[in-house]
């Protein structure tokens, strides 16, 4: 840390495993906390838990290898959906039936209000505004 060595860690000698008869790998850490008490800890950084239900969607697309998640990111959130949360890859697939050059992605979307029980006709609008902007993007949707 800093250039200072505060940990070191290995696994022990297989001569000196035989020895003791260690039928697993054993592995030993040894850290010096004093330069670290030293730099204090972080701010803590507090959310509350929402009162409310999320709901979560997940979006299947296929994509040129030319478009990056944060493009992905950046179109879901220009949509403008008041109570858009978090917008996250859950899976990522090459091969089999997508062809070269191409991905198949999975995003999970997660909607949440602070105020109250979300509704299924707002939840169905704002992911057929989130459909449209990704294959706007260039995204094939997958069934």
């Amino acid at each position: 840390m800093n250039g200072a060595v505060v940990g070191q860690f290995g696994q022990i000698h297989p001569t000196v495993a035989a020895a003791r008869k260690l039928r697993q790998d054993v592995f030993l850490a040894e850290l010096d906390l004093e330069p670290l008490y030293k730099i204090g800890l972080r701010t803590v950084k507090f959310a509350p838990l929402g009162k409310y239900p999320a709901v979560e969607r997940d979006f299947s697309f296929v994509f040129g290898d030319e478009v990056a998640f944060e493009q992905m990111r950046a179109a879901v959130r220009a949509t403008g959906a008041s109570e858009l949360r978090e917008v996250r890859p859950v899976e990522i697939f090459r091969g089999g039936s997508i062809a070269a050059g191409k991905y198949s992605i999975l995003l999970r979307v997660k909607f949440q209000s602070n105020e109250r029980t979300l509704r299924e006709d707002e939840v169905a609008q704002w992911s057929g505004k989130i459909v449209d902007a990704l294959t706007e993007l260039g995204g094939v949707q997958r069934a």
